[in-house]
Formats: C-alpha cells, structure tokens, sequence
C-alpha cells in the first residue's frame, strides 16, 4: 500500500464528517473509540495530556500552548482538525507532521479491523496520533476535540489539565440550539478532581460549567489577562494568549519568561497557518479559518480597522453551515462579494450563497473556484482595499498556500 492509497482508503471507506457533514451514516460517541482504542493496547495513555474543547480559538490555543512548551525543550504530540494543505498536519511534533510510512503501516496493519468495526476518519486518525506519538515518545500530549466535548473521541483520554475556549452557535445539529446547551456538551469533557480552565466568562453559560465542575470536584479556573505578544495576528487572539498562558502558568510558573517567547514563535515551532494570515499587499490580502457567526463578530471589525478602502470579501460555506449568521454581521458600505465554492464535497454552491446573500441586501458576483474569485477580487481592487478571503476552511485550503 503506498501513501496516498492509504489516505484515499481512509476517505473513501470509513464515515468522514469533514468530507459528508453529520448525515445519517455519521455517529458520535465513546464507545466506539473506547473500543478501538483499547484493542491497540491504549497507545498514549501513560503521557500527560492536555485536552481543549470550545466553539473558536481552539486550534490557535493549542498551538500557542505547544510552541511554549517547545521553548522549554519539551516534545509535545498535537493533535489538531480539521487539516488545511495535507492530512498529516492533523498529528505533529513541532512542525514535523506524521511520517507518510507510518500512516501507511498502521493502516496496512489494521485496514481489515478497522473495516469491520466501523469507525470512523475522526476516530482513526485520533489513533493513528496516539501510536505516533507514543511510539516518539513525547513528553506531553495536547488533544483538540473535533466537534462539542461530551461524545467526542478525544474524551476518551485522562488529562492533566482541561481548557475551554469559549462557546458560540455552531453544530448545533448535533450540539443543541442555545449556548447553554452547548456548554453542557463542552462541559462535558471535566473530569474528576482535573483542573479546568475556562476563557469566556459569560453569564449565558457561566453556570453550567460551575456546576459540572462542581460536580466531578474538578478545581476550576478562569483565564488571567496577560500582555503577551504573540506572532499570530489576528486580534482575537488575544483570549487565546489568555487562555494558553493561564494553562502553562498552573503547570510551568517557574518558566514563564520561557514558555511566554513561544507565543511570538508560533508558525516557526509549530507550523500554525491561516490565522489572519497575510498572504498579499496592495491590496492587503488576509485569509482566515473562521466560519461562523462567533468567529465573524471578531473578523469583521478587524477587517474594517485594517482597510483604507473597499473591503474585498471572498467568501464560502459549508452547506450544513447556518451562513445567515455570517451574512447578518458583514457590512454593506465599503464592500464587495465574491461568492465562491472550493473543490470540498461540503461545501454550499456559491450561487445559493449568492442567492441568500442577495435575499439580505448583499450582491456579488459567484465564482465556482477560490482562485477565480480571488482573480476577480485583484482586478477590482486598489492598492489601498484589503481583500479578505475565508467562511469555510475549505475556502484556505483550495489557496494551497
């Protein structure tokens, strides 16, 4: 089996959310990954782990997190979906992503099992990091959920320290209708007696992780404010410095002045992109992975901020995504839409977002790939617009940066 038969397997074979969204086929739960993992002899179950669930910021977080401890010396095995340019960014130490052989021999191994048990790609690839990472002998372990908290794959792992990002409408298929409701299923990855770290206080869902934390005797902290610097530049970001720092302050407060200079090295240590990402100039051209209403509250301000002109706005969407919620927070002054689809299977046709978009005041032309509505952003713009490129991951990936 080569490389890209084993990758092409794993997409073809097993149900895929990134790929088929939460159809019919999709399931969610513990008992499956539990399984899985207990038949590969539970690979990282003796390295300190870190787990980190929450709407946004989740990616960055772990990042920063990682590229701290990278400062202190220490190999740290991430864990991170969805990918964006290649599917072995999904398990990385430092910047070296899993080894193209060693995908091929775990799914040589085991592609009859895993054929016969079901699983899933987000499962699978959780254990194909889980056996690296052992197998490399990592200090430390940071596990992002994939999707809500309670029923994720992840959760099968007993860290050493929680993080919850913050909580926003997104999944709610799956995840519930109120933030409130989402909260339970992020607070459901607190465990008994593990420190918690939360980085949204908000009255809306403040309750719900204070009683879960509660509940399992789980000490439960809120993020500090801290006026790091950080090479991500995204304004967001500041919450997430918050967050990171406030973890590696419980677990390293010796090293601080350490750990603090990753934060300023992220895409060096760990290979992080598409955040805020400055991909041009003259015009000024930005891509982001944010993709819902949460993500787009804190996106359009920022853009606002940094154009001196017109804002060019390159625009995509999952189908399952509600991108109403993205619509009703861009503005219509100083604007222009290009409504674009990318080569994902998920994604919405860009005449239907050109169609709701114009139900809402919103008008554009649409373009069925990223490049020829990014082509057609350059012709229009001048030199002092800035030219905004996102909705959906898919949309970056198809950069192909």
């Amino acid at each position: 089996m080569t490389y890209d038969k084993a990758v092409q397997w794993l997409y073809s074979a097993v149900p895929n959310f990134q790929r088929d969204g939460g159809g019919k086929n999709y399931k969610i739960g513990l008992e499956g990954p539990q399984e899985l993992w207990s038949n590969l002899g539970n690979p990282g179950t003796e390295i300190p782990t870190i787990h980190v669930a929450g709407t946004n910021g989740k990616g960055s977080t772990v990042h920063l997190m990682a590229s701290g401890m990278h400062e202190m010396g220490l190999r740290v095995g991430v864990f991170s979906s969805p990918h964006l340019f290649d599917f072995r960014e999904r398990a990385k130490i430092g910047t070296t992503k899993v080894p193209e052989s060693f995908v091929i021999e775990f799914f040589t191994e085991h592609q009859d099992f895993f054929t016969e048990g079901g699983y899933s790609f987000f499962e699978l690839t959780l254990m194909l990091a889980l056996l690296w990472f052992e197998h490399e002998k990592v200090d430390w372990i940071i596990l992002e959920t994939g999707m809500g908290g309670r029923l994720d794959a992840t959760n099968i792992c007993q860290p050493e320290l929680i993080l919850i990002t913050n909580i926003g409408l997104d999944h709610e298929q799956w995840l519930g209708n109120s933030r409130a409701a989402i909260a339970g299923e992020k607070a459901g990855i607190i465990k008994p007696g593990v420190p918690a770290i939360l980085v949204e206080k908000d009255p809306e869902t403040q309750a719900v992780f204070e009683r879960m934390a509660h509940d399992q005797k789980a000490p439960l902290f809120w993020a500090s404010s801290f006026e790091f610097k950080s090479d991500l530049r995204g304004d967001y970001q500041k919450d997430n410095i918050n967050g990171a720092a406030t973890a590696l302050d419980l677990l390293f407060p010796e090293y601080r002045a350490v750990w603090s200079l990753g934060f300023t090295r992220v895409v060096a240590n760990t290979g992080l992109q598409g955040r805020w990402m400055i991909i041009g100039e003259e015009p000024r051209t930005v891509c982001d992975t944010g993709h819902n209403g949460h993500a787009f509250s804190e996106l359009v301000p920022q853009a606002q901020r940094e154009s001196e002109g017109t804002i060019h706005w390159v625009l995509g969407s999952a189908s399952d995504k509600d991108f109403k919620k993205v619509l009703e927070l861009l503005p219509k002054d100083e604007s222009k839409y290009y409504w674009t689809g990318s080569s994902s299977l998920r994604t919405a046709p860009p005449e239907v977002l050109g169609e709701l978009a114009a139900s809402m005041g919103y008008y554009g032309n649409h373009y069925n790939s990223v490049r020829d509505a990014w082509d057609a952003a350059k012709n229009n713009a001048e030199p002092k617009d800035l030219i905004f490129i996102g909705g959906s991951t898919f949309v970056i990936a198809d950069l192909a940066l």
